[in-house]
């Protein structure tokens, strides 16, 4: 959703631009001025997107029909930990704390319990 909430971001900022040719009554045009994003809104949304954009294609991956997809859990979780735990220079602080905020839980959720870790290795 974020994806494609991106891709249609010229269009979306079009609707906004315009909102007052849409012959909206003063009610609509309040509640549609509620959702409108501002310049950090979409920065904040296309710093999400990096972040979670590996857990996408992982979770497609492991989504696999057409091919065993069990057998490369292990792997997937392992390069998601690294990505989490790595960090690039260029890397803005929001990534940086989103990636910590991300890696606490993953820590918890995959590493606290060690009956799971060993069913995937």
């Amino acid at each position: 959703m974020i994806d494609s909430f991106l891709y249609l971001r010229e269009l979306i900022e079009k609707l906004f631009n315009y909102k007052h040719h849409l012959h909206l009554k003063p009610k609509q045009l309040a509640k549609l001025s509620g959702f409108e994003f501002t310049s950090n809104d979409w920065m904040i949304l296309s710093q999400l997107h990096l972040v979670l954009r590996p857990f996408f294609h992982a979770t497609k991956a492991i989504s696999g029909r057409r091919y065993p997809s069990m057998g490369i859990a292990f792997y997937l979780l392992t390069r998601l930990k690294y990505f989490l735990q790595h960090h690039d220079k260029k890397e803005s602080l929001m990534v940086k704390h989103f990636k910590q905020l991300l890696l606490a839980k993953f820590l918890y959720y995959f590493e606290t319990d060690d009956d799971q870790m060993s069913l995937l290795k």
